[in-house]
């Protein structure tokens, strides 16, 4: 028998005990039992749900996460550049980094930070940044994002306050798909000033 299958069989011995029946013969358990106590079944139903989670994880307890040092930089092939296609209505910076990261391995490779593509987008020349009435920083288009197809638009927020962001149209997804290599570059320089 695997482990798998004794796992398999754990459960079925837990449900059983949970729903007050004896698992080697089927018989309800006598009421005054231990296991019909209501604190006592929940417990039984509670490991009986992480069980099943270890169960639909192949058997392991829990996906052991790669640290970020031990992750491969990003890097995509060239059929996975051929696969970015942009979309037809704007996107925010994440929703664009979020179509690049779909295509790599997550667990394994350093994905594409939102920060790393703005900070290209500001030494490229297409966002700049300006302060507030309120001392903030913004990131904004410069008329040469606004001319790729980079817009700022807002928002009046649930508070009564207007929030501004970043959109980038078709030309500003694909000037971003076609410059990769360049970004992935600057992300490298990032991680090695770290």
């Amino acid at each position: 028998m695997t482990e798998l299958e004794i796992m398999q069989r754990a459960k079925q011995y837990i449900d059983a005990l949970a729903n007050g029946f004896d698992p080697l013969s089927g018989k309800p358990v006598p009421e005054g039992d231990t296991v019909n106590q209501v604190r006592i079944s929940r417990c039984l139903f509670y490991v009986s749900g992480v069980l099943q989670k270890v169960i639909d994880n192949g058997g392991e307890v829990q996906k052991k996460k790669t640290p970020r040092s031990k992750k491969a930089p990003l890097s995509l092939t060239a059929e996975q550049l051929a696969q970015l296609k942009p979309h037809t209505s704007r996107l925010s910076a994440s929703k664009v980094t979020a179509a690049v990261n779909s295509l790599i391995d997550t667990e394994k490779m350093q994905r594409l930070k939102v920060t790393v593509l703005v900070r290209w987008l500001v030494s490229a020349g297409m966002l700049t940044e300006i302060e507030t009435d309120a001392g903030h920083m913004r990131r904004v288009p410069t008329p040469e994002g606004e001319r790729l197809g980079i817009r700022e638009t807002s928002f009046v927020n649930e508070q009564g306050n207007t929030a501004y962001y970043v959109i980038y149209d078709r030309n500003a997804q694909q000037f971003i798909f076609d410059n990769l290599d360049a970004i992935i570059a600057f992300a490298s320089g990032d991680a090695d000033e770290a």
